[in-house]
């Protein structure tokens, strides 16, 4: 009755199980990212690494800071103990920046974030932008996110690749001199208009209104109608007043003053260009050689990876007739596929276990009824390890199968144990209730020693600390409770199996007797006797030979264990596979697109390549935090379900190689699911920069002469080529200026100065049917067949 309702409770929970392709994982760790455009890796570190580094001193917890200065960027990751309240931990780092903010310079706005495997997508798709990319995203943002963000356990849906607005003031000099007007006029005007201003409230006939003072802008002719007034000049002096009346030959009593006229206000467009553009490139994407624009999908940390894309593929075809013909949609990436390659595999392995295990047990046993009792411990085993994973809250992934596919072949041994003792109770012609009890208690305490000391491996995995811990502890439940549950099956449903299922014969005392000695002189005769026993004669009468040929087996194992290829997470299966490429230092976008091109091409002449993506501009680091810049490269290359994917990955190695003017190139390196499992680390210190770059180059180069290693590279970059303005300090005290002047004035003619963000210009996705009058649809607002805000 247990183990029936046990099925029944498992035909439930089953189906429930997540699928996905890592365990959730929470690091105890937080990334910081600040951009600061322009700066070299030396200014970075010195005014943005640093002092954020140092605000971070004394928080409790922390047990590592690293940090990355980059050209224009730095990114710091504090790794904390584990078990650490994380968002209690990125509330204390957030408040150590902002005290620290005044010591950074201006535009520099560091972000702190933190990543855990529930950030890596589940899906990426590619969206083909149709020749315009503003107006695609737009309709991907209002037809495709609400979309994605309606299936059941996605957490988001982020468009990618797509060029925000932006309305660029381009001031016109010679007329705002004219004016009396200077650039931070402009500054000022965009600072105090705009936005409305709470200003109390008013009663008048009984109701009581509030006040608000001020408008926001709404478009650009708004912008245009702001008024900049210039400062007020100051009084004349007494002297200036009589040059003046002398001058103009006015007469007037002494004393008196004339008071200066008022300034006159002046609009913003008739001293400055106003216009709307799409904000300048930074990164480009392409999918199958296509511009394109990229959705990348998350999942709720409980969500299941392979409902959600089963989910969105259903989705794509109503999608791309809702965004027009052109927008072609590819899958990019896909955690699925593999996933249930995984299940698929896992399920095929067990059948296969069972079928041989079945084999086997009826060679030995020779009775198709015996065979199938013991055979129920294989199902009804993982059945119960599959409902330990339901409530404990875990998931079918890469960790869990591959215990379950150990636990398979372990589950059935104790039952083997049990069965054949009973079977030779039963064979001396003892009643059944007294040939199932002798046996099962003379067995017992051997299969429960044998089996609680394979768990006593496993187990104590699910009690360690850190991330060996958290990635490991469902692997080791479920072999434990696979394990404990054979045991228990043994034990309890096996002889209640064999009491209804197994026949024994009825004799008397005498006839029993005769019976019993007649089956053990047959044992004594069998084959597996007569093989066995002179053996075991010979091992106990050489007991030192027999210990000393263990001894050398155990050595002769242990010096070819180092010829096992190990890594963490092996590759094997998947159909994704990572190529990044990094061009000199400085290179500019557009030389980094043509040599990317160069790849696309070797990509596209691959037989066995299914699709593949390119985003040229792209960052790196983990999670995708990292800050890369116009020298960097990414490609995602998708192969076919039929084709060898090391095969593909290694002639694509070889065809790269031959390319010339593409910077580093490397293939792979990102296995694992992004835990980079085939890839090795060599960190080197030094007191100051220059010995660094000379023992990073003697590290590097010694490390290329190690077998086995390929792509080795170094991260310590140079800086890029760069010109500097030497100010003479004292002609610019002589003109009333400073070094930060003359930079801030220099940096704001290259690359402006933001001066806040305008409501008008958000997506247009956060206006939807309440504008329309009346609503025409009880959709969520931004759905496709929601209709924006009239213009």
């Amino acid at each position: 009755m247990i183990a029936a309702v046990l099925c029944a409770f498992g035909a439930y929970a089953i189906p429930a199980l997540n699928q996905q392709l890592l365990p959730s994982l929470t690091f105890p760790g937080a990334f910081v990212v600040a951009a600061y455009p322009g700066a070299s890796p030396e200014i970075v570190e010195e005014q943005v690494t640093e002092p954020i580094e140092n605000s971070f001193q004394g928080l409790e917890g922390v047990t590592e800071t690293t940090s990355t200065s980059r050209e224009g960027s730095a990114s710091i990751q504090v790794a904390f103990e584990y078990g650490t309240d994380i968002d209690a931990a990125i509330a204390d780092m957030q408040q150590a920046v902002s005290r620290i903010e005044a010591q950074l310079p201006e535009d520099v706005d560091p972000q702190i974030v933190a990543g855990n495997t529930d950030d890596l997508p589940v899906m990426v798709l590619a969206v083909a932008d149709g020749g315009d990319a503003r107006a695609m995203a737009e309709r991907i943002e209002r037809v495709m996110v609400p979309e994605l963000q309606a299936v059941e356990g996605v957490r988001t849906a982020e468009v990618t690749g797509a060029r925000e607005d932006q309305v660029v003031i381009t001031p016109d000099q010679g007329k705002l001199a004219r004016n009396g007007l200077s650039v931070t006029a402009i500054t000022d005007a965009l600072r105090a208009n705009g936005t409305p201003i709470p200003a109390g409230s008013l009663t008048e006939d009984s109701r009581t209104m509030t006040v608000q003072v001020g408008t926001r802008i709404a478009d650009l002719e708004d912008l245009k109608d702001l008024y900049l007034t210039p400062a007020a000049p100051a009084a004349p002096t007494g002297a200036q007043q009589q040059q003046a009346r002398a001058a103009q030959g006015q007469a007037q009593a002494p004393g008196s003053r004339q008071q200066p006229a008022a300034p006159k206000p002046v609009r913003l467009g008739d001293v400055a260009d106003v216009e709307r553009v799409p904000a300048e490139a930074t990164s480009l994407t392409r999918t199958n050689g296509e511009a394109s624009l990229g959705v990348s999908i998350t999942m709720k940390p409980d969500g299941n990876a392979v409902a959600i894309s089963h989910a969105v593929r259903d989705k794509i075809g109503d999608m791309v007739r809702a965004l027009g013909d052109a927008a072609a949609i590819t899958v990019v990436f896909d955690q699925a596929p593999y996933v249930e390659r995984s299940i698929e595999d896992l399920t095929t392995e067990g059948l296969l276990g069972l079928t041989f295990a079945v084999v086997v047990i009826l060679v030995f046993l020779l009775s198709v009824r015996s065979t199938l009792v013991t055979a129920v411990s294989i199902p009804l085993s993982v059945v119960i390890a599959l409902i330990a994973l339901w409530l404990g809250d875990y998931s079918l992934n890469l960790l869990t199968l591959g215990a379950l596919t150990i636990a398979v072949g372990r589950v059935v041994d104790d039952s083997i144990v049990v069965l054949e003792n009973i079977k030779r109770h039963l064979g001396y012609g003892e009643p059944k209730r007294k040939a199932i009890m002798s046996g099962v208690r003379e067995v017992s305490g051997a299969v429960t020693a044998s089996t609680l000391t394979t768990v006593a491996v496993f187990l104590p995995i699910a009690v360690v600390g850190g991330m060996v811990g958290e990635l490991f502890a469902p692997f080791a439940v479920t072999v434990t409770v696979a394990l404990l549950a054979s045991l228990l099956v043994s034990l309890t449903v096996v002889p209640i199996l064999a009491y209804w299922f197994l026949k024994a014969p009825l004799l008397s005392p005498e006839e029993a007797r005769a019976v019993r000695e007649a089956a053990e002189a047959k044992e004594l005769r069998s084959p597996m006797q007569r093989m066995y026993l002179p053996v075991l004669r010979f091992a106990t009468r050489r007991r030192l030979i027999t210990v000393l040929a263990g001894l050398v087996i155990f050595v002769g194992t242990m010096g070819l264990a180092g010829n096992l290829q190990t890594n963490f997470i092996d590759s094997s299966g998947q159909d994704t596979i990572s190529v990044s490429q990094r061009m000199p230092v400085g290179t500019d976008l557009e030389t980094t697109d043509e040599a990317a091109k160069k790849v696309e091409q070797v990509l596209a002449g691959l037989d066995g390549v299914e699709s593949y993506q390119a985003t040229v501009g792209g960052g790196d680091g983990a999670f995708g935090f990292g800050g890369g810049g116009a020298d960097r490269a990414s490609f995602s290359v998708t192969v076919k379900e039929e084709a060898d994917a090391e095969a593909v990955q290694n002639e694509l190695r070889e065809q790269v190689s031959r390319l010339r003017d593409v910077g580093e190139v490397t293939v792979g390196g990102q296995e694992g699911g992004g835990f980079a499992s085939d890839q090795v680390q060599v960190i080197v210190q030094a007191p100051d920069t220059d010995t660094l770059a000379t023992a990073a180059e003697t590290v590097r180069t010694a490390m290329t002469q190690v077998n086995g290693l390929r792509d080795v590279t170094s991260n310590l970059e140079a800086s890029a080529p760069r010109i500097e303005v030497k100010v003479d300090r004292e002609e610019a005290a002589a003109r009333g200026l400073s070094e930060q002047a003359i930079g801030q004035a220099v940096a704001q003619a290259f690359r402006g100065a933001p001066s806040g963000r305008s409501p008008w210009t958000a997506p247009r996705r956060t206006w939807c049917c309440a504008a329309a009058t009346p609503p025409r649809t009880s959709r969520p607002c931004g759905s496709w067949n929601c209709p924006p805000r009239p213009a």
